[in-house]
């Protein structure tokens, strides 16, 4: 919160029920129950996605936020899971030093209060389109499924039983295990700009203490709301994915940049 303040972020208040407008963006994750007099309502999944709605509805010059509360989804097996989280978000994306603004905040919050030592995986989101971009979206979802799990053999039965050249994209994982370096960005052919980009955050990073950095272009879990820079934190006392985030679109003109913070109970009660 002292962070946040202290770089003029105003803290952002969503309720945890919201009605459901638009039936067809409701998700498998989506938790939602009928209210007495028929109407819909769903509990709170994503800030993000609140903030931006909020955005695009009322249209402010810019947005600078944080907030910090719960959000509530189906887990793989059916069962309600309650996750404690604590973001930032800028709207407008204005220039690359946003981007910097964002992960210095979200790193120098974890190293003081959740752990001292932790693994950033930087990416983008670009590079992840670029190799799927002749896939018919009606598999992608599951393409990024597997492309998340990094099983180059389901990869593999997947493209031949759809009839998808998934070269590219085969390429990508495999180089997510042996390529992890800067100094290996050649490998990639990325656009010049998204080079620089990397390298530039990936120095940034490197001068904070606890932290080592790694390239990853094959983060896919959301990768079709990104458009940017991606970054994944992990935490490497306790193995687990401890923060992610990046750029991100809001609307056809404008996009976003921000972070959130995954907290479990034995973090957020302390």
């Amino acid at each position: 919160m002292q962070t946040c303040v202290r770089n003029e972020f105003e803290l952002f208040l969503s309720p945890e029920t919201e009605p459901m407008k638009d039936l067809s963006r409701i998700g498998n994750d989506v938790v939602f129950f009928q209210a007495r007099n028929g109407q819909l309502f769903k509990l709170r999944n994503d800030y993000t996605a609140s903030i931006v709605e909020f955005f695009n509805r009322n249209v402010p010059d810019s947005l600078r936020v944080w907030y910090s509360g719960f959000v509530y989804r189906y887990d793989p097996l059916g069962q309600i899971q309650s996750v404690y989280q604590l973001g930032i978000e800028k709207i407008p994306y204005v220039s690359f030093e946003d981007n910097l603004v964002v992960l210095k905040m979200l790193v120098e919050s974890i190293l003081s209060s959740l752990t001292d030592e932790v693994l950033v995986e930087i990416g983008d989101s670009r590079v992840i389109e670029r190799c799927v971009r002749h896939v018919p979206r009606s598999f992608r979802k599951k393409l990024f499924e597997l492309i998340d799990r990094k099983d180059i053999s389901e990869l593999e039965l997947f493209a031949s039983l759809n009839g998808l050249d998934l070269s590219e994209v085969l390429k990508l994982v495999e180089a997510s295990f042996t390529k992890r370096s800067v100094d290996q960005l050649k490998y990639f052919e990325l656009e010049p700009s998204i080079g620089e980009e990397i390298v530039e955050v990936v120095d940034f990073l490197s001068n904070f203490p606890g932290v080592r950095v790694e390239v990853d272009f094959s983060i896919a879990r959301t990768v079709e709301e990104y458009d940017g820079l991606t970054f994944t934190i992990f935490d490497l006392r306790e193995p687990a994915l401890i923060a992610a985030g990046g750029r991100y679109s809001v609307n056809e003109k404008v996009l976003g940049v921000g972070g959130t913070i995954f907290l479990e109970e034995r973090a957020w009660s302390r």
